[in-house]
């Protein structure tokens, strides 16, 4: 492989990678309702409930590395990460469909109990699934502008799915169903056929490259974890996700309830149906922006992508107050104009320098950890997400809110409204920060990839790629 002109796979397993991805999507998307069908819908207490889904996320970040780490030195007949797929796929579409079989009639701890053990099944399956599908992708290109492409293709698929979650709970609610809890039983069992189809575009489409990785050497678990830690590009981009994450998770679980009791008065078709407006808005604006984000990554490189999105939210935060308004209930959708393209081009460009941190990685161990890198941020991810879940609980009890309303006390809605904005202008401002200070340039990957390639040429016998074309033998 010449070092002027590096890998990359045909379009044709690109899209179905990218297809793959809707799963994943799917699968939280689906879980995520959760919260507010279990709260609204079922009338339990926010604060038991958010404890409720912290629980699976826990225990999933807990496996993430394990598992990742495993995956990366998996050598099977199927390759690295495709049994993971199918595996996790397959268990993750049944048990989606089961979470939502809960009955009003049963007690609420019997009710709590069933969404955590279900809730448990599914996050872990949808963790080995994003897990195994992802470190699939960061194989198919060694090309750094490539690389923001190949994630811009998977943001195209994740935003169909984005606008479709953005509808679920109206469709929920629509009377052909008999109320949100059996609307979602069917949009689960749809969600679950999606799940196994799209998944299995990949399986049966992509190819892996580095079955041959890691098959010479060994590193047990802890010390492949503190190698992964020292990587100081890696500590930096963990905490920008931190931040992030925390900033946006909090926000929008706050907003849901904003959206329904403060902007539009307890009316939740109108709240829902704006969502949906504004989901479908965004899918727009993120399929126009796919064929950019290989040029936007090429004129103003992805750290500055990542500047200028943190920079534009850190706004959208600060003028929040102004724009939910109970006079000008639509004026809710002014931030998807930005703020959905803004999650797009951070999403797609943060996606694509996780594999450059895993070259630098491979140059500095001679190791090939997908797999652990992925995995150290689903630990991080769940883990912030899971304390979100829990912290908006107890900020939505914290304000006053009575679930048995149908309205709630002006005093306990401005309140809410503070409690959503004061956090996420504070993690926006420090996304913005360790956004600036991420060290990976394209002059420093470029220089990283001459050196793997003169590596690999060099030494042939000693490379993980599977052949000289990049398909698995």
């Amino acid at each position: 492989m010449s070092p002027s002109k590096p890998y990359t796979a045909p379009n044709r397993q690109i899209y179905a990678w990218a297809i793959g991805g809707m799963a994943s999507h799917l699968m939280i998307g689906i879980y995520g309702q959760a919260m507010n069908i279990f709260t609204i819908g079922f009338g339990l207490n926010a604060v038991i409930v958010g404890w409720a889904m912290m629980f699976p996320r826990v225990i999933d970040a807990i496996l993430d590395p394990i598992l990742g780490h495993w995956s990366d030195d998996a050598h099977t007949r199927w390759g690295r990460r495709k049994p993971f797929i199918a595996i996790s796929s397959l268990l993750g579409a049944l048990f989606i469909v089961l979470l939502w079989w809960a009955d009003r009639s049963w007690s609420e701890p019997m009710q709590l109990a069933y969404l955590l053990v279900l809730g448990t099944l599914c996050y872990i399956c949808y963790g080995v699934y994003t897990m195994s599908w992802t470190a699939l992708g960061y194989e198919l290109t060694d090309d750094y502008n490539e690389r923001s492409r190949v994630m811009a293709i998977s943001g195209l698929f994740m935003t169909i799915v984005l606008m479709a979650n953005g509808w679920i709970y109206w469709l929920a609610l629509r009377p052909i169903f008999g109320g949100e809890l059996y609307g979602i039983r069917w949009i689960a069992g749809a969600a679950a056929l999606l799940v196994l189809g799209t998944a299995w575009i990949t399986l049966l489409n992509c190819r892996e490259r580095f079955t041959h990785a890691n098959q010479k050497q060994h590193m047990p678990i802890f010390p492949a974890l503190k190698t992964t830690l020292r990587n100081r590009p890696f500590v930096i981009f963990l905490l920008y996700k931190l931040f992030q994450v925390f900033g946006e998770r909090v926000n929008t679980g706050l907003l849901f309830y904003l959206g329904i009791y403060y902007v539009c008065q307890g009316d939740k078709s109108l709240a829902t149906g704006i969502t949906g407006i504004g989901a479908t808005i965004g899918t727009v604006i993120g399929f126009a922006l796919v064929p950019l984000m290989k040029p936007i990554s090429a004129t103003i490189g992805k750290k500055n992508g990542l500047v200028i999105a943190a920079a534009v939210a850190f706004v959208l935060a600060v003028t929040q107050p102004i724009i939910l308004r109970p006079d000008s209930p639509y004026l809710m959708l002014l931030p998807t104009f930005l703020l959905l393209p803004l999650v797009l081009i951070a999403n797609t460009l943060g996606g694509a320098i996780v594999p450059d941190i895993c070259d630098l990685d491979e140059l500095e161990t001679g190791m090939r950890r997908e797999g652990l890198f992925t995995a150290v941020m689903g630990f991080v991810a769940k883990m912030e997400i899971s304390l979100t879940v829990l912290i908006v609980g107890y900020l939505v009890s914290f304000s006053g809110f009575d679930s048995k309303l149908p309205t709630q006390p002006e005093p306990v809605l401005h309140r809410m409204l503070w409690l959503a904005v004061v956090p996420n202008v504070i993690f926006t401002l420090l996304t913005l920060i360790t956004a600036a200070r991420f060290p990976l340039t394209e002059a420093t990957m470029t220089d990283v990839r001459r050196q793997l390639d003169a590596r690999h040429q060099a030494h042939p016998e000693e490379s993980p790629v599977g052949d000289e074309t990049g398909a698995a033998a």
